[in-house]
């Protein structure tokens, strides 16, 4: 079941073409890995749905030289960009530099539903910035506004289970202390924001049942109606997002603070860990 009828996004779509003032907007296209392809493909079709035409800077390359010509022209054609969402943040990542530079070079910005643990260092009085959470995002962003992720805006076709099980936890920067569990494959980190999508689902769709810690795995999985336990990491946007857009929304979604003491199985089916 996807949420793209859900309210929000007529709302930010709304949004989105009052900055654009009926021209292309400039989209600043964050980098990541093969879960925020969803991020991106979601992010496409919410544009072709409601008629936003859109054209493309990598974020990571804002601040090269080789991109001064190309940043100075952008601004010409446009005072108004967006930046895409994503989980990215924090601390631990260097996306502050980059949204800075970003916005610098533009009179207005919209920063798509994103995870917010500090606010980007700039002047954010001409900046509209939408949140995916009630909890972490609301209390540094007060006044954003709220919509689901992008890619919960994704209808995939379904697929066929043909494993029982899933193990998907992350290997990154934001793994959990915990051991990772035997058996584990990161799907995630076997692709980037540009692979594709299609093929992220087809890897989600082998399992019955999907563990994990990563959120757009566990977004994947809810979306192509799998049983699902989603796990905390070092991060609190898992369990943030659950709360905001896969329990209201789904059944058979369940959220674990710890990973098991023993095997994965059906004594985690229990929904009072919900």
């Amino acid at each position: 079941m996807t949420l793209r009828d859900e309210r929000c996004y007529k709302e930010l779509a709304e949004q989105v073409r009052e900055i654009a003032q009926g021209r292309a907007i400039v989209e600043i296209v964050n980098s990541g890995n093969w879960g925020d392809a969803l991020i991106h493909a979601g992010q496409r079709a919410f544009f072709e749905c409601h008629g936003i035409q859109t054209r493309s800077v990598k974020l990571p390359r804002l601040g090269s030289k080789r991109q001064t010509l190309a940043r100075l022209i952008s601004k010409l054609r446009s005072q108004n960009a967006i930046i895409s969402g994503n989980g990215a943040i924090r601390d631990i990542y260097k996306r502050s530099q980059q949204l800075t530079a970003a916005a610098k070079n533009y009179e207005n910005v919209l920063i798509m539903p994103s995870s917010f643990a500090f606010l980007p260092d700039f002047d954010v009085s001409g900046t509209r910035l939408w949140r995916r959470d009630h909890l972490e995002s609301t209390q540094i962003a007060p006044n954003a506004k709220f919509c689901h992720d992008m890619a919960f805006f994704l209808a995939p076709t379904p697929r066929t289970a043909t494993k029982e099980i899933g193990i998907l936890f992350r290997t990154d920067l934001e793994k959990p202390e915990a051991q990772v569990p035997s058996g584990n494959v990161d799907i995630s980190n076997m692709g980037t924001h540009t692979s594709d999508p299609e093929g992220f689902f087809d890897a989600i769709g082998e399992y019955e049942v999907i563990h994990t810690d990563r959120l757009h795995v566990g977004i994947a999985s809810v979306l192509l109606g799998r049983e699902t336990h989603v796990y905390a990491s070092k991060t609190p946007k898992q369990k943030a997002i659950f709360h905001a857009s896969m329990a209201p929304f789904y059944k058979n979604v369940y959220f674990h603070a710890d990973l098991p003491a023993e095997s994965f199985g059906g004594a985690l089916r229990d929904p009072s860990v919900r």
